[in-house]
């Protein structure tokens, strides 16, 4: 089977949603039900991508261009309550370097083969484009003809345990991550999508982008609190099989503290409780659709 369907181009994909949103929910519902039954395989004996499902929970929003995603929280099967992860990773050496090779491979904060600046180089082109006040300003787009590995079918490891055929196949996965990553993860280091707030001198992000890099994990004794391996200013963290299966933006980090639960269930409760768009910009994405 071919990697590359016959897909339409952006605008007409964008007019497909917006002319039959009954079929892209259908196909989000799809999607949803093959994560949870296949990816994190919930219900059933062998442990997810994640590892043992214990419980999920999940609520969809509608973005502003009329599509749907989904913001859940996983628990994982004898997972220890965030003052017990504290308390050992405090006293015990060998449970710290476990539990940060287990999160290490459920997360990263950094491509695979390249930086985000040789990426930017191989993949980019920029242009300067004039406000509505008449400034030029610095953008930024993907080359033209480039191959786009968002919009292939991703493939399936070779079958045999050949180890050049295993190789060139993990090469081949680890491009694709960096490049969707790189597409669909990445924030605009120009604010350009309606993220600053304020003036360009004394504004700030909506997004809280740039995020703060650490070169490598670091436990802090005072607290027991984790500082992730992050390299990457510009993009959250993901998984590169769930960005390699999914195709899409997806961010996966994991909640060992106590204020990260609050927050997050704080997050999810904003989604669940949000109201509907406001007519003028229900037509202002009408009109750029």
């Amino acid at each position: 089977m071919s990697t590359t369907p016959a897909l339409p181009d952006r605008n007409a994909r964008l007019r497909a949603i917006a002319t039959n949103p009954v079929g892209a929910a259908r196909f989000f519902h799809k999607v949803v039900d093959l994560f949870t039954s296949k990816i994190l395989r919930v219900g059933q004996d062998r442990p997810g991508l994640f590892g043992p499902t214990e419980a999920y929970y999940g609520t969809v929003e509608e973005q502003g261009r009329k599509t749907l995603h989904l913001h859940s929280l996983l628990w994982i099967k004898g997972s220890l309550s965030p003052q017990e992860i504290r308390d050992r990773l405090l006293s015990d050496v060998s449970f710290e370097h476990d539990l940060v090779r287990w999160l290490e491979q459920c997360h990263r904060g950094d491509y695979m083969l390249e930086s985000g600046e040789q990426l930017a180089e191989r993949l980019e082109e920029q242009y300067l484009q004039k406000s509505a006040d008449g400034d030029l300003i610095p953008k930024s787009r993907i080359r033209p003809g480039l191959r786009d590995p968002v919009l292939e079918l991703p493939v399936r490891p070779p079958p045999d345990d050949s180890n050049s055929d295993l190789q060139n196949w993990h090469d081949q996965f680890s491009r694709d991550v960096d490049e969707i990553i790189f597409r669909s993860n990445r924030h605009d280091a120009f604010h350009g999508k309606g993220c600053w707030k304020g003036t360009r001198d004394k504004g700030y992000c909506k997004a809280r982008f740039p995020r703060e890099c650490f070169p490598e994990t670091q436990l802090d004794r005072s607290s027991g609190a984790l500082r992730f391996k992050k390299t990457e200013q510009w993009i959250n963290t993901f998984n590169p099989h769930l960005s390699y299966v999914l195709r899409s933006n997806s961010d996966v980090t994991c909640l060992l503290s106590g204020t990260q639960i609050k927050a997050v269930i704080a997050y999810v409760t904003d989604y669940v409780t949000k109201t509907t768009l406001n007519t003028n910009t229900f037509f202002q994405t009408v009109r750029a659709v």
